[in-house]
């Protein structure tokens, strides 16, 4: 993990074709970069730094599960040393978030301040982000998942060498240095799900972008608009996030990509739950697939009520134990009890109820399918599912812990005003912490294919058929 800090930028050679159509990207004045911020201080940086060491003490419940607390220090001590000028808040965020990697855990980033408010800004003043869905590869590669709305000739599979000149590998090293996730899979799976977002805050908005395709030695170039896209988070349609169809063999069909909805969203998520088993019923559904590939998590209520009383045949344990620090939140959330400020542990022996009668619950078996993006309460949903024998896990995992961090909480730096999100808890998942450290392993190994979701899909309904 930490040699992602030490990444070089390997320089194109000189050996390739070029087919190009020639765009102006030397000039900033066709950039258009996130808000700079305030100037801030050396003595304000180096307060920030402090006061995330003072955090590590008094907000998260055990940093040593996911950390090396020696390296985290000394990187920590390296931040502070380099901070020798004043810095704009963007700066800052460049420069402190090369600790991202080093808390090995999803739920512990450092981010740009209000991200979603200042893009969605960006985007009505006429942005337009990178366009392509990309991919990243164990030797940091970047492959093209998506094209959809690009014209051109850029295909699916392509491998990309360049964006507006700069290398695939310094554009990826840039990325991943400032990138979250449990381990360096996990890392690649956030960093190519957010490329675009990422590569907005480090390198800004060209309108369009110049992409070299590496093809067998030969470079192809190509020069495509930005996407205008808005990626709204709370005023999104619900069929936006889930998906439903009956497959052939009396198979169903769920896609739901997150476990957490606005006000607004949960009653129309639960409404299309139950509209989906009642259909699965009349349709004489026997097995289901439960698509979670894209899942990042979110609240565990949606499918504890939603999936677990229609494919769970007895109630079954949720969690084995648990390790809380007693914030505000924690205490008004419960069910756990303490004192502010106090860490609370224990065995957690409450089970996630389901009925004995009834007639939506499918005859057969749920199949519950991963990913590369299946995280936090979606990892809490697969292993209790697993752990209990009331699914089966499919797919392939993207290397987060079984037993992961959560209830998280942000704070603002009082300098730079970035702002910082810590986990408060950590959960066992029920089989107990022997495999707390590993990454879940399906019961049945599919590996997905990115560019082409119904792949794995196909695959896991044969499978079904064969177990029968």
């Amino acid at each position: 993990m930490k040699n992602l800090l030490f990444l070089g930028i390997v320089i194109l050679s000189g050996v390739f074709n070029v087919q190009s159509k020639e765009i102006d990207i030397d000039s900033d004045r066709n950039i258009k970069f996130p808000p700079k911020g305030d100037l801030i201080s050396v003595n304000d940086l180096q307060n920030d730094v402090a006061e995330l060491k003072s955090l590590l003490l008094t907000v998260h419940p055990n940093p040593s599960f996911t950390m090396n607390i020696a390296e985290v220090e000394l990187q920590l001590n390296k931040l502070t040393q380099a901070i020798v000028a004043p810095m704009t808040q963007i700066e800052a965020w460049k420069h402190l978030s090369l600790m991202n990697p080093f808390f090995n855990d999803g739920h512990m980033v450092i981010t740009y301040p209000e991200y979603y408010r200042r893009l969605s800004e960006h985007m009505d003043n006429g942005g337009r982000l990178f366009p392509l869905q990309v991919r990243i590869d164990k030797s940091q590669n970047i492959y093209v998942t998506g094209v959809e709305n690009v014209d051109g000739n850029i295909r699916v599979g392509d491998k990309i060498a360049a964006i507006n000149g700069v290398t695939a590998s310094e554009i990826v090293g840039n990325i991943l240095n400032r990138m979250h996730g449990d381990t360096a899979s996990n890392l690649r799976a956030f960093g190519a799900e957010r490329f675009a977002k990422m590569y907005w805050l480090l390198y800004g908005d060209t309108g369009y972008y110049q992409v070299d395709i590496d093809d067998n030695s030969e470079l192809r170039r190509y020069s495509i608009t930005g996407s205008n896209k808005k990626t709204g988070r709370e005023n999104s349609d619900i069929s936006d996030f889930v998906q439903r169809k009956i497959l052939k063999d009396d198979i169903g069909y769920i896609r739901i990509d997150r476990f957490y909805y606005s006000p607004e969203q949960e009653e129309p998520f639960f409404n299309f739950m139950k509209e989906s088993w009642l259909e699965f019923r009349d349709a004489n559904v026997q097995d289901v697939i439960i698509d979670v590939r894209n899942n990042p998590g979110g609240t565990d209520h949606y499918w504890q009520i939603g999936i677990a009383p229609y494919v769970a045949q007895e109630s079954f344990s949720f969690l084995s134990r648990f390790k809380i620090r007693m914030t505000e939140r924690n205490i008004r959330l419960g069910p756990f009890k303490g004192e502010l400020g106090t860490l609370v542990e224990g065995s957690y022996d409450e089970l996630i109820p389901v009925e004995e009668l009834n007639d939506l619950r499918i005859p057969g078996k749920a199949y519950l399918l991963m990913g590369p993006l299946s995280y936090s309460s979606t990892v809490l949903f697969l292993t209790a599912f697993q752990d209990s024998h009331q699914a089966v896990i499919a797919g392939d995992s993207s290397g987060a812990r079984s037993c992961t961090t959560g209830r998280i909480q942000t704070s603002i730096f009082g300098g730079s005003k970035l702002e910082l999100t810590m986990p408060t808890a950590i959960f066992t998942r029920p089989a107990g912490q022997d495999l707390c450290k590993e990454s879940i392993k399906p019961d049945i190994l599919i590996l997905d294919e990115p560019s082409d979701p119904n792949i794995a899909v196909t695959k896991l309904a044969k499978s079904i058929i064969d177990r029968r």
